[in-house]
């Protein structure tokens, strides 16, 4: 991003010297909305434009060149950082390919930026990770795109399914109207349904938004992904469920949903592997099953083995869950900081185990060791906490700002998690989305995200993926599986909306039911 800044800035002082008039028609409909500490903007896009965005002190100006924006996206936010006083807006076109061209400004737009209200943050939060589904969505196909940092054309199909749930949430706020969330719903399903290549019912980790095609995502993965698969099956049930109108449109994302859901062929996943029945998380059209891979717990893949025994068509039986995925090192009774853990290992997982499966899975509704998931999902947040607290004098922020997960890094992307999987980089969407479980230090860390870090962390669809305070270090970019559990997490929190259209699906409910008739554990753990 801040190379394409710097190239605009080039290309404006040249063209100032070289071409006298302006070509391009200069941006229609430019919007500013006040915000906490902000102003957002936005306008009708053109495609294969970029923009600059400037900010002046009066209609006269002086104008200076707003930084923190991506140049190709025609909306942008100005975190202000102070509540109060007129700002001034304009916005100009440029056309980078040489010779490079730039329109004249556009009518300037006044906004003031509003003071900061922690009550009414949650709502900004959630608008601005639905604007990544929703506005840099794939033009053709509709699916999320993999991250800003990929190529444009490169989709993920488990994003896509937490942009389902994302399209859900912003009927409910507002942020659309459900003619919009229809129109959107209707798009991505046909791709889906009709362009998108599947193997077996289930979809590859990462497509071609514009052909359909597999995008191979390693060697041997270049076929269908059952956990990507599941969590984007998940989204198809709320739809389902969501969309329970009589008109046209309502009626077709109800059909289209219920033929990809139907489709996916669970029990093909089913292996025996090494005596135990799983299910086998990767399949190749030209590799077959040399990955090998099974789907074990306890991680992030628990909405796979529910949907699973869930299906109508193709169903695995439940043994597969108390036997495969409840591996032998499924959980561990140990005391860290001081609070009992049973499920997982060692400090705890990084976080996204407790959201990807569970946007429309309620973990309340299922148990292990006697206790709710919720409980004890609500312990490793408790953990991570502490653990923030206990590491402050070695990483800068950590006390108030807390929530290790899989996300972008100075060296790249990496799960991180307490203990040696450390280095002091933080990804926003760990505590943010960790709400529904430890509200009271989900919104004090949110409150210190953005009221004291927001104008280095805060960009247009809300916070950056990751930072690194001590090294000085923000990721400036977004992944779709981090800004997925966001608005759908929170809204969980606020009103319980995804997980209760989600449990409407009487499929939902048979698989639960069967997986609380939970076998007696055999003597070597089975």
């Amino acid at each position: 991003m801040a190379r394409a800044f710097v190239r605009l800035l080039l290309l404006s002082s040249l063209a100032a010297l070289t071409f006298p008039a302006a070509a391009l028609e200069a941006p229609q409909g430019l919007r500013v909305h006040s915000r906490q500490l902000r102003v957002d903007l936005e306008w009708q896009p053109e495609a294969s434009l970029h923009y600059e965005i400037q900010r002046g002190s009066s209609l006269q100006g002086p104008f200076e060149t707003v930084s923190n924006y991506f140049p190709q996206l025609n909306l942008a936010t100005d975190f202000i950082g102070r509540p109060g006083g007129d700002c001034f807006y304009r916005v100009r076109s440029v056309r980078t390919n040489p010779p490079a061209e730039f329109s004249n400004w556009s009518p300037v737009a006044i906004a003031s930026p509003l003071p900061f209200n922690p009550t009414n943050l949650l709502t900004e939060v959630q608008e601005a990770a639905f604007r990544y589904f929703y506005n840099y969505a794939h033009p053709v196909s509709g699916l999320a795109r993999e991250g800003t940092m990929f190529k444009g054309d490169q989709c993920a199909i488990g994003a896509s399914g937490m942009g389902l749930f994302n399209l859900v949430v912003g009927i409910e706020r507002g942020f659309i109207t459900r003619p919009q969330g229809v129109e959107r719903a209707l798009k991505m399903l046909r791709f889906l349904s009709g362009t998108a290549e599947r193997f077996h019912g289930a979809f590859p980790h990462m497509i071609n938004g514009a052909t359909g095609k597999p995008i191979k995502f390693s060697t041997y993965d270049d076929g269908a992904d059952l956990v990507e698969t599941a969590y984007l099956a998940e989204g198809l049930l709320l739809l389902r469920e969501y969309f329970a109108g009589q008109s046209p449109g309502e009626t077709e994302i109800r059909s289209l949903s219920e033929g990809l859901w139907r489709e996916i062929e669970w029990d093909w996943f089913a292996k025996e592997v090494s005596g135990r029945p799983v299910l086998l998380w990767h399949w190749s059209p030209n590799y077959g099953w040399k990955m090998n891979h099974a789907i074990t717990g306890f991680n992030e893949c628990q909405i796979v083995y529910l949907l699973a025994l869930s299906s109508p068509t193709h169903p695995v039986a439940a043994r597969f869950y108390f036997e495969g995925w409840e591996a032998p090192d499924y959980g561990t009774n140990r005391i860290q900081f001081g609070i009992p853990l049973q499920l997982g290992r060692d400090l705890g997982p990084p976080l996204f185990w407790t959201h990807y499966s569970y946007l429309g899975l309620d973990p309340r509704k299922l148990a292990y060791q006697g206790r709710s998931y919720f409980d004890h999902f609500r312990d490793f947040c408790r953990v991570q906490v502490n653990y923030s607290r206990s590491r402050s004098g070695d990483f800068k922020g950590y006390d108030l700002i807390w929530g290790l997960t899989a996300s972008m890094g100075p060296e790249g992307y990496r799960a991180f998690a307490p203990g040696a999987e450390d280095n002091g980089t933080i990804a926003p969407t760990a505590a943010i989305s960790s709400l529904p479980y430890l509200p009271e230090a989900s919104l004090a860390c949110l409150a210190e995200l953005y009221a004291v870090h927001g104008r280095e962390l805060w960009g247009p669809f809300g916070f950056y993926d990751a930072f690194n305070l001590t090294r000085n270090w923000v990721a400036h970019s977004y992944l779709g599986i981090d800004q997925g559990p966001i608005a759908p997490m929170i809204e969980n929190h606020r009103s319980g909306l995804c997980w209760k259209v989600f449990l409407r699906a009487p499929e939902v409910r048979a698989g639960l039911k069967a997986l609380g008739n939970r076998p007696e554990r055999r003597s070597d753990g089975l």
